[in-house]
This record gives structure tokens, sequence and C-alpha cells, in this order.
């Protein structure tokens, strides 16, 4: 056995230490450098990215109905990037008496939409309302009338001042307000139009539609 002096058996337990010490650091950097850091709402981002993505697909689909002269009338549920054409594809066609010059095709469908196409009239030779009172003497068939009823979002100014009280200028205001802001979408939206009140709305609405 080896004979050591109280001094060298001190230095001897200080390099023990040392070493110790330094074996000790390297174990601890090892093990905390293969630590891998989940976040504590991992799982929330998760849902909260599907609860997005249901939504966006909920905002891509549009039920609409399709009514009159098409082969399959009823209710359907479409991309909200088509047109009233798929609209009427979904609906088997339409008719051989449907008027598709009075509609517009080419519109983008909106979810909650009534799409009513129209039949060709046996007669064209004047315009009545349902209850066959004219709406003003002398209005010849146009093909803007739909279901013998002013349809809003077809109307040129020209139409618009067949109805009562409505003259060329509050005709091209309504105009300007489809233009700016879509389809209408009901008969009472032309009350945001300036100009059109309750009254006049009220001597006007049994002539109007938006389907």
């Amino acid at each position: 056995m080896f004979n050591f002096s109280r001094q060298e058996k001190i230095i001897v337990l200080i390099i023990i230490a040392v070493l110790l010490t330094i074996f000790s650091w390297k174990i601890y950097n090892q093990e905390k450098s293969t630590i891998t850091i989940i976040p504590a709402d991992e799982n929330e981002t998760q849902n909260e990215n599907i609860s997005v993505k249901e939504d966006l697909n909920e905002e891509t689909i549009c039920i609409i109905h399709v009514a009159g002269a098409v082969k399959t009338p009823g209710v359907y549920q479409l991309s909200s990037d088509k047109r009233i054409v798929d609209a009427v594809k979904n609906a088997g066609g339409g008719l051989e008496n449907a008027d598709f010059d009075s509609i517009n095709l080419a519109a983008r469908i909106f979810d909650g939409q009534k799409i009513f196409i129209p039949f060709i009239p046996e007669n064209i030779e004047g315009f009545t309302h349902k209850n066959e009172t004219p709406i003003k003497e002398s209005i010849q068939y146009n093909r803007s009338y739909s279901n013998n009823l002013l349809n809003l979002n077809q109307v040129t100014s020209k139409d618009l001042e067949n109805l009562p009280g409505i003259g060329p200028v509050l005709a091209q205001s309504i105009l300007e307000y489809r233009t700016n802001n879509g389809f209408f979408k009901n008969i009472e939206d032309i009350m945001d139009v300036p100009g059109i009140g309750e009254k006049r709305f009220e001597s006007i609405k049994e002539y109007i539609t938006v389907y």
C-alpha cells in the first residue's frame, strides 16, 4: 500500500472532487440537450386550428332553393363560388319553356337564396299584376319581370320607372345601390336606398320580387 503524507492525501481528495464535479457537469449537459420541450398549449392550438378549418368549411357551403322551370326543383348545397348556371345544372337543367334570358346565369349564388327560373309566357302582348290590375298603362312584356313581378336584381332604370312613385333619379339610385352592395336579398332591402321610405315601399311592394 502507498503511504501518503497528510498533505498528499488532501491533494488527492481535492483532485478526485474536481474530477467528480467535471464528470457530473458533463452528464447534466448531455441530459439537458436531449430534452424535448412541448408547449403546454399545443393541444389547445391544434383544437383552435381544427375549429378555424371547420368554420371555413361552413362558410364555403351555400344552401339554395331552385324553383320554376327546371326539371328537378328543390333545395341544394353548393360551394359559394358557384354561379346560378351551376345551380340550374344541379336541378337537372331547364325545361323547354324556361326563360333563361330573364335571369343572369353568371351571377354568384349566396346562402339562403331562392333561384326562380321563369317560364316563357304564352302571351307576351302585355303585362299585368297577379290581381289583373295593371301597374301602369301601356307596359309591354319585359324579361326583367319574373313570375309577373318586377325582379329588382334584373331590372333596368326604365323598368323601375314603371313602378308607382319611382322616377328616373330614384330608379338610378336603386341601380347604383345594387351595383355597390350586390343583389337584393329580400324586397325590404330596397328601403336601404336613399329616398325610399316605408310609405313608398308600401306602394310598390306588391309589384316587386328578388327571385
